[in-house]
């Protein structure tokens, strides 16, 4: 038996359950097509209950990170690698796509947080890392009280 930490406290344990399970969709751990373990293995390796887990395994159903094939269990989606990849991340690289085909030329003002919000379906927090991805990245800059502005590219 493999012994997991998911420590109980603050959230719901079926998340941090479902985020593990996520890490190994991403890390390989469960390749694409393959199949997960069943519900009794988890729940002995978490150490909770087969309702608990189920609830994970739901979430990762809803974010169509897995299928399940009635009679042979749950299976790593085949498109889910790009799916594991934080929101932010996603976000940031569309909105990076915009800047480096000229979309948004330099001097051009990105969405707001609200809008990237609207536009993706995210909270503003969400949107707020894509942006300072972008920053760090310096392809934008911030300009208090006005919004971020595409920079000119650096050699």
């Amino acid at each position: 038996m493999v012994e997991c930490a998911v420590t109980r406290g603050s959230g719901a344990t079926y998340r941090k359950i479902a985020e593990v399970l996520r890490g190994r969709i991403a890390d390989g751990t469960y390749p694409a097509a393959g199949r997960l373990p069943g519900e009794h293995e988890l729940s002995r390796e978490f150490a909770v209950a087969r309702d608990t887990v189920r609830r994970a395994l739901r979430a990762l159903q809803d974010e169509q990170l897995v299928t399940v094939v009635t009679g042979l269990g749950r299976f790593v989606r085949s498109d889910s690698a790009e799916k594991v990849r934080p929101t932010y991340e996603r976000i940031a690289a569309d909105l990076r796509a915009l800047i480096e085909n000229g979309s948004l030329s330099v001097g051009s003002l990105l969405p707001s947080e609200a809008r990237i919000g609207e536009r993706y379906g995210v909270a503003r927090f969400t949107a707020r890392r894509a942006l300072e991805q972008l920053e760090a990245a310096g392809l934008v800059e911030c300009v208090h009280g006005r919004g971020r502005f595409v920079l000119p590219r650096r050699p």
